[in-house]
């Protein structure tokens, strides 16, 4: 099942309460729309009064007085004895990284949970996975991104990840752990409200991708062919998932920018460096791609030649 991640993270997010609007942060212009805090009580290290917290969180952690909260232990891995007790030497471990991680083994995908995450994604093989805002796409439901930010006031960068729900206009919706810390005394998973800025967003993971665990497709193949088979022209369009979309070519573009009627969807078999193979679902039978190197020149004019199901021959030219 093609998406069975969603289903997964679904279930995972469950956990976390959708509610109304419980709490806007004047700083950074955040609201909150449902939690899991790490326990009770809490205990507020700010400057001002770090000696006395120090003092009342050592007493009720040695009266075990301090309470864990199941459900962010679950999301999180972490409890709030661990980050009382972290806090108290003066740490600042949050959950954002323990939220992300556990939500990635939810998803069947192990090895996220950390900041440089395009780095990560490197190591595992899986480089292709990672998405810039450069490429003008946004986030979709389920992607890890990570962000990048100042906080006004303070002279230092946020580094952060979380999990995407949507992207609406300016609106950003989703759902992260470390929407608390120290200085409130204790720490969150929420379903978070704030503006979408691609200056703060570093990248973010194509969770559909990664837990497909597809391998990556070759430059030369992902994107939009004209492809010329006898009297006949067709749109190709290859993405990144292997899914290959076969339109109707018209000289003169749709009114919402498509060349003409979609005749068939197929699924690439096969890839092996200048060479691959679509399957279509609806007429069925293989078609074969070969990429002219010798007649291409990247990102300026490339071409491919194929061979179609009746063994008859074809010509592309990337647009």
């Amino acid at each position: 099942m093609a998406d069975d991640y969603k289903s997964k993270l679904e279930q995972f997010f469950a956990l976390v309460p959708k509610t109304g609007l419980s709490q806007y942060n004047n700083q950074t212009g955040a609201g909150y729309y449902g939690e899991v805090p790490s326990g009770t009580p809490a205990f507020q290290m700010r400057k001002d009064n770090m000696e006395q917290a120090k003092k009342d969180v050592a007493a009720a952690i040695a009266g075990k007085l301090v309470k864990d909260n199941d459900k962010f232990k679950t999301l999180t891995g972490l409890t709030h004895t661990q980050l009382l007790t972290n806090w108290l030497s003066g740490g600042i471990m949050t959950s954002c990284n323990g939220f992300v991680g556990k939500a990635g083994e939810a998803a069947g995908v192990k090895g996220l949970g950390g900041f440089g995450v395009e780095a990560t994604l490197a190591k595992m093989g899986k480089r292709h996975c990672w998405i810039s805002p450069l490429s003008g796409e946004k986030p979709q439901w389920g992607d890890v991104f990570e962000t990048l930010s100042r906080t006004d006031g303070n002279d230092y960068m946020n580094q952060h990840v979380g999990i995407n729900l949507s992207v609406e206009g300016e609106d950003w919706y989703t759902i992260e752990g470390g929407q608390g810390g120290r200085g409130l005394g204790f720490d969150r998973v929420a379903r978070v409200k704030k503006k979408y800025r691609t200056s703060d967003v570093l990248g973010w993971v194509d969770m559909r991708l990664l837990a497909s665990g597809k391998p990556a497709l070759p430059d030369w193949l992902v994107g939009t062919w004209m492809i010329y088979a006898g009297s006949k022209t067709y749109v190709y369009s290859f993405d990144r998932y292997g899914e290959v979309t076969q339109q109707a070519y018209r000289p003169s573009p749709l009114p919402n920018g498509s060349n003409g009627p979609t005749l068939d969807k197929g699924t690439m078999l096969t890839v092996s460096g200048d060479s691959a193979k679509v399957g279509w679902h609806g007429e069925g039978g293989l078609e074969a791609f070969t990429y002219d190197r010798y007649n291409s020149f990247p990102g300026i004019l490339e071409r491919m030649n194929g061979v179609a199901a009746d063994r008859s021959s074809m010509n592309g030219v990337r647009i």
